[in-house]
């Protein structure tokens, strides 16, 4: 699978539809508007409204913020867990992030 360019709106839109497990279609269905139109935001061909982005970040269960600017809002975790993303981002590489994050999973699984 081709890696998604998260570093504009429409590289973030596109990976979180991806997360949500959604396809252009079913986003655009949701919105009542096109997969075309979808597809255009993803790719940056188009300006989003302020509305728009709030209705989609509502619908792909992300922040505006993230949206916008790649803000991660910490605000409603406990200290705990705000430790835990924090100490994640500080990790060198994306190899040791995929490693942190499947022991993360293991533990899961022991619990």
């Amino acid at each position: 699978m081709k890696k998604i360019d998260n570093s504009t709106m429409g590289g973030r839109i596109r990976e979180q539809r991806i997360k949500m497990g959604m396809t252009q279609e079913q986003l655009a269905d949701k919105m009542f508007t096109t997969k075309m139109t979808i597809s255009h935001y993803e790719n940056n061909l188009t300006d989003i409204k302020g509305s728009v982005i709030v209705e989609i970040a509502g619908i792909l269960g992300t922040t505006t913020g993230y949206l916008l600017s790649n803000e991660i809002v910490l605000g409603n975790l406990n200290d705990q867990m705000k430790e835990m993303i924090e100490i994640f981002l500080r990790l060198a590489n994306d190899g040791i992030r995929e490693v942190a994050k499947e022991q993360v999973k293991l533990l899961l699984k022991m619990w």
